[in-house]
């Protein structure tokens, strides 16, 4: 959080930080909750005046265990967790590392940028949009979520807390998964090589 008894150079700063925030959209609440040098209202005016008459986005805040609804959201959120966590120099579950949090989202938009999306209907892809990010990295730091390794797949694994999955790593459940889906393939192909069926031409 920011102050608001800031000094000249610091308010300068503080702007400078809300417009990169607001550039890459991130809910007008959640930059009023980090730099109280700034009102709310101004902050809307600012978002305004950055996208060219748009509104901020009104309605509920992301909540972190409602982002992922199907499994493979998990591998992209891990990524983002990972990306950010090596991106910081900070101590991600104590303090966010807002320059970090900028980072990692602009090497994840760079990675996916036909899958972000700031309204409904998101895709498997996620965190969709920048508030999304933002709600990742709060996780983190409040105990909401945890980034793990895993000694299955030698990969960062992000576990949150009180979601439809549970808190083991859901990159090697999927990859178990698709291994049993392909194991019916190949016992398919096995009994038509037996029946003299499987090289037919």
């Amino acid at each position: 959080m920011i102050a608001e008894g800031a000094s000249y150079e610091e308010r300068l700063r503080n702007y400078q930080l809300a417009t990169e925030l607001l550039k890459r959209k991130l809910r007008t609440s959640y930059v009023s909750q980090l730099i109280k040098s700034i009102s709310l209202s101004e902050i809307r005016d600012m978002h305004r005046a950055i996208h060219q008459g748009e509104s901020p986005r009104s309605g509920l805040l992301p909540a972190i265990e409602a982002i992922p609804q199907v499994r493979e959201s998990m591998l992209y959120l891990s990524l983002f967790a990972s990306l950010y966590r090596q991106a910081s120099q900070a101590d991600i579950k104590t303090e966010m590392d807002v320059p970090a949090i900028i980072f990692a989202w602009d090497f994840f938009c760079g990675t996916f940028p036909n899958h972000i999306r700031e309204r409904r209907p998101y895709g498997k892809v996620r965190p969709a949009n920048f508030s999304e990010a933002w709600v990742v990295a709060q996780a983190l730091k409040i105990g909401l979520a945890d980034l793990h390794y895993c000694r299955g797949c030698h990969g960062d694994t992000l576990v949150i807390y009180h979601s439809k999955f549970p808190p083991s790593c859901q990159i090697c459940v999927l990859d178990s998964l698709h291994k049993r889906q392909r194991v019916p393939e190949r016992d398919l192909t096995q009994k038509l090589s037996l029946q003299g069926l499987g090289n037919c031409t």
